[in-house]
């Protein structure tokens, strides 16, 4: 009796053993499935996020695409022998709008247009009788308006975008990004070095 009795206990505690290994798969395998669910709801979330960002982004940038051909157009008779900066403008517009909505070539085109369209912010400073253009006053004004909507929200774009990127590529974030297909997104609106050279102008050539 005393030896089945031995053989039962060491049978019991084997199969304790074995249920203790068994739940403790499955407890590792419910943190492992809540973490991901986790992880992916908030990079879900995050995304939007971004998206949304570029969306607001993209407006103002469409608004700014609108309002050229205006602008251009009111200033023609006064610096009509300057076609350098005009022909720039109107090539720098129809990249953007080839670029369509291929964020990155959006992003690089409209980097573009920023350089193109700066001297026209800047005609009142050769042609100070522009003042006494009511269109182009008005459309300088929309168009100075819209630029700074542009930048701080490619500011705020850039910023969630960054959240974005940091999050995936954390550990243990960066295992259930690749496995939900969430990856690094370069796509950020980076500063134009040329932004930094104010251009040489000459209207009275």
């Amino acid at each position: 009796m005393k030896t089945i009795d031995a053989k039962g206990n060491t049978s019991m505690k084997a199969l304790w053993i074995v249920l203790g290994v068994v739940g403790l798969f499955v407890l590792v395998a419910l943190l492992g499935f809540g973490s991901y669910v986790s992880a992916k709801n908030q990079m879900v979330q995050m995304n939007e996020d971004v998206n949304q960002s570029y969306s607001e982004v993209d407006i103002q940038q469409q608004r700014r695409l609108d309002l050229i051909p205006n602008l251009v157009a009111s200033v023609k008779g006064y610096v009509s022998e300057e076609e350098t900066v005009l022909t720039n403008i109107a090539n720098a517009r129809a990249g953007v709008i080839a670029a369509g909505s291929n964020r990155a070539s959006s992003i690089n085109a409209n980097s573009q247009l920023d350089v193109a369209i700066s001297p026209l912010l800047r005609l009142q400073e050769q042609y100070p009788n522009l003042k006494g253009n009511d269109q182009f006053m008005r459309l300088e004004d929309e168009l100075a308006g819209t630029e700074n909507r542009i930048a701080v929200g490619r500011m705020r774009y850039n910023k969630s975008l960054e959240a974005y990127n940091v999050y995936v590529r954390q550990f243990p974030n960066s295992i259930w990004a690749n496995m939900a297909g969430f990856h690094y997104r370069d796509e950020y609106f980076k500063g134009n070095p040329k932004n930094n050279v104010a251009p040489t102008v000459d209207f009275g050539k």
